[in-house]
């Protein structure tokens, strides 16, 4: 059994292949950070108290010569040079520079706007049909020329990413208006959509990273005295709760209600009836997120990102391909 997973403190849970060597970056930035801010704190507290105004004490002006603080700062600038050229560049060198060769990789196209992301998927027969940008609509987001033989069996969708688990993913990402910024924090990705450019960005999900295990492994039991609505507005319950007469209050894949007072009022039957701890998991336990200031409405600008193996992905593609389907979440 596979141990439980949750977001924590510290940095979302890592479910690409690519983003050990990140992490391990993070981490050592965050410690040098911690210790330049410890010791410039204590040389600063060291600096007050011996140099305060006291009496039999004048001011000098000649420049101090601190032979610590000097070599100090070489030393930091150094490894600051280190990170750079030792770390940074290498870790970029080859997620940046080594794209997966196109008859290995899984391509999609996303299209962001204001406020919402658009994936463009080239069907069964692996060929995407051509767009035009005077036919964007709000019922034909990317403008497919749906006429096109090779259009015929696209996918488009919504505001929901689905991906195949242990294949590179190579995502073509451009923009209609604005800057956005695609952002996958499970998976270590983050790039900007430039408007007129189509920017390449590839990663591989782990085997087992597939949205129904990783919300099995998020469940989390909940003392009622500690649940509210606020809290689990995007949970779902793991079982059936019922009353006394065997009625059921909370329907297992059912929420708390769209609203606080519909949540707050379920609870309360729910504690009325004997519930003593709920056994929840996130609705949606992974997302595609805008993390660049794109407009008023920046914070609706989230995608639900789903993840398959390849029999559910290709059963999802059979299902899509059927016909051309624009969702809207």
């Amino acid at each position: 059994m596979q141990a439980p997973m949750h977001y924590g403190r510290w940095l979302p849970p890592l479910l690409s292949e690519h983003g050990s060597q990140i992490d391990h970056l993070i981490d050592v930035l965050h410690v040098f950070m911690g210790v330049l801010f410890v010791g410039w704190g204590i040389f600063f507290l060291y600096c007050l108290t011996k140099y305060r105004q006291r009496p039999g004490h004048t001011a000098r002006y000649e420049p101090v010569k601190g032979t610590v603080s000097k070599y100090a700062e070489i030393g930091v600038g150094a490894f600051e040079a280190f990170l750079l050229v030792g770390l940074s560049m290498p870790v970029w060198s080859a997620y940046k520079n080594d794209p997966p060769a196109p008859a290995e990789r899984f391509e999609v196209r996303v299209v962001a706007e204001q406020f919402q992301w658009n994936f463009h998927y080239p069907g069964k027969d692996g060929k995407f049909g051509p767009t035009r940008a005077d036919l964007i609509s709000a019922s034909n987001p990317v403008g497919l020329v749906e006429t096109d033989p090779a259009a015929s069996d696209d996918i488009v969708s919504v505001n929901e990413f689905h991906l195949p688990v242990g294949r590179d993913i190579y995502v073509r990402l451009t923009t209609k208006d604005v800057i956005h910024s695609f952002a996958i924090p499970t998976m270590r990705v983050k790039q900007d959509a430039i408007p007129g450019m189509e920017i390449p960005i590839w990663f591989k999900v782990k085997e087992d990273a597939k949205s129904e295990a990783i919300r099995e492994r998020m469940t989390q039991v909940f003392p009622m005295r500690k649940a509210n609505w606020y809290r689990l507005r995007h949970h779902i319950a793991t079982q059936d709760y019922k009353d006394k007469d065997g009625q059921v209050l909370l329907a297992r894949g059912q929420d708390l209600g769209a609203t606080y007072e519909a949540g707050q009022e379920l609870l309360e039957k729910l504690e009325k009836a004997g519930v003593t701890e709920l056994s929840m998991q996130p609705r949606n336990p992974l997302e595609v997120i805008c993390a660049q200031l794109c407009g008023n409405s920046h914070f609706k600008m989230k995608a639900q990102m789903v993840t398959h193996d390849d029999a559910g992905f290709a059963a999802w593609v059979e299902e899509k391909s059927k016909v051309i389907e624009f969702d809207d979440f």
